[in-house]
Formats: C-alpha cells, sequence, structure tokens
C-alpha cells in the first residue's frame, strides 16, 4: 500500500510537471507569435520609410526633379550594393500624352533619343553596380529641365518600390520646346 500511494505521488508530480510544461510552452508560443507581429510591423515601417525616399516624385515632374530623383536613385545604389532588392530598376520611355494635361498617359510603342531604355541591377556584383550607377549618371546629364517628365513606380508583393519608370512627356504646344 505505501509502495501503491508512493507511485500515485510520482505519478501526479509527472503529470503535474508535463502541465506546466505545457503551460509554458503555450505561453512561449503565444509571445513568439506577438513577437512575430512585431517584426512585421518593424518590417512594414522599414519599407514605408524606404518608400518615402522616393515618393513625392510621383507623378508630372520637370527635369530639376527628375535629375534630383536620380541623384536619390544613385545614392540608393551605393547604399544597397549588397542588396539588389532595394536596387529599384529604371526604365527611360516616351509617353503620349501627360494625365495632368488632359493626354491618355499610354506608353508609345517606341522610345526617342530621349530614352536610355532599362537600366537594372540584378546581383550583388560590384561591376553590375557601377554599370547602374554609370548609366544613372548618363541619363541624369542628359535630362533637360525645361522638359516634362512623368514618373511612375513598380512595387513588389510587399510594397517595396522595384521600379522606376520615367516617360519623357513631350511638349504640346511650340512655346514648350
Amino acid at each position: 500500500m505505501e509502495n501503491a500511494s508512493k507511485a500515485l505521488l510520482i505519478a501526479g508530480a509527472i503529470l503535474l510537471a508535463i502541465l506546466i510544461i505545457a503551460i509554458g510552452m503555450f505561453i512561449f508560443t503565444s509571445a513568439q507569435s506577438q513577437v512575430n507581429d512585431a517584426l512585421t510591423d518593424m518590417s512594414s515601417q522599414q519599407i514605408e520609410a524606404f518608400n518615402s525616399n522616393f515618393s513625392s516624385y510621383d507623378a508630372s515632374q520637370v527635369g530639376s526633379q527628375v535629375k534630383s530623383l536620380l541623384g536619390r536613385l544613385i545614392a540608393n545604389g551605393n547604399t544597397y550594393t549588397e542588396e539588389p532588392a532595394k536596387v529599384p530598376t529604371v526604365v527611360f520611355t516616351d509617353k503620349t500624352g501627360d494625365p495632368d494635361k488632359g493626354g491618355d498617359g499610354k506608353v508609345s510603342d517606341t522610345c526617342t533619343d530621349k530614352s536610355f531604355g532599362k537600366i537594372a541591377y540584378t546581383n550583388s556584383d560590384a561591376s553590375q553596380m557601377n554599370n547602374y550607377i554609370n548609366a544613372l549618371g548618363k541619363a541624369r546629364n542628359f535630362i533637360s529641365t525645361k522638359h516634362k517628365y512623368y514618373v511612375e513606380f513598380g512595387y513588389t508583393e510587399t510594397g517595396l518600390i522595384s521600379s522606376v519608370v520615367i516617360y519623357y512627356v513631350p511638349p504640346t504646344s511650340s512655346s514648350e520646346k
């Protein structure tokens, strides 16, 4: 009988220990999900901070603003050499009309001589980053401050800016040329 009561006490202690471990695991799992949610929010805040460097350039811009945007893209390329996802692809093309002036805003099939085409950086290769930065520098030097441009952004699934499309908007009257 004495052995049976000791066995019951040991079994009770084991069950109590299992219960305490289960409660501890539940608390740990709950805390872990809270930490993951906080990290996700932090990531969203980081994406928002990254995008805010460029979002003010969205829509119709004069050439000096586009030059400023390209300067920011060059600085961004120097900062994120090892993180290609944070280096947006830049595309230059023509547009058939500025939506701010009532145009249809469709991309034309061909680019004019004001087009540099697509400037992209896809991997962590220093020489490719130099090519990317040099191409942006050449484009920046070519942009005319008196012309109008239209800037649009493409985004990844997470909301990070992945591409910048810069449309040259041809002048609508002879006084703008």
